[in-house]
């Protein structure tokens, strides 16, 4: 979460010193706003019940995280031609494979030392969000393997994340210097 933050806020100074505005911004033409909305509604009660439950069910994550992709993806998929939305659609796609291939993203060892991010939960089988990458897990290349050493926020982020990451940057900064038609 912290590159999107960080990401983010950059698209948006970036655009501001490119004489964009927030108005121009919010004046984007997006359909079916509601589906994202829905989509974040759908993953939190999905992390909600992964770790309510005893022992915490990555069956119950995966399933909401699948719900929430599809209302994304079919929001991506009506707005297509806004800047930026054929990388979220591509990051999106490759997070949703490997977390159905694996129930779980799977984060590598050797990229969370690298960022300094602790794996004690994921390695106890208490992070249902998560799996350590090894040689059970499929599609490692695609989990978690980007160190982020942010100094606020440490994380471990997959290829897919930096597409999406990219695509919103890319949709703020066209979107607040685009003039309304």
């Amino acid at each position: 979460m912290g590159l999107v933050i960080a990401v983010l806020v950059g698209a948006l100074v970036v655009g501001r010193a490119s004489g964009g505005s927030l108005a121009r911004l919010a004046a984007i033409p997006m359909r079916r706003r509601r589906l994202v909305v829905a989509a974040v509604a759908v993953q939190v009660l999905g992390v909600v019940l992964a770790v309510s439950l005893a022992g915490g069910s990555g069956t119950a994550y995966a399933a909401t995280l699948a719900a929430s992709a599809a209302f994304v993806l079919a929001f991506v998929v009506l707005n297509r031609r806004l800047p930026g939305m054929v990388l979220v659609a591509a990051g999106l796609v490759l997070n949703a494979a490997v977390v159905a291939a694996n129930g779980a993203m799977p984060v590598s060892l050797v990229a969370a030392a690298r960022a300094g991010v602790d794996t004690r939960a994921i390695a106890l089988g208490s992070d249902p969000r998560h799996v350590l990458a090894g040689e059970r897990t499929r599609w490692n290349p695609i989990g978690d393997v980007v160190p982020v050493p942010l100094p606020w926020q440490a994380e471990v982020v997959s290829p897919g994340d930096v597409l999406i990451a990219a695509g919103l940057a890319e949709l703020i900064s066209v979107g607040m210097r685009r003039r309304s038609t």
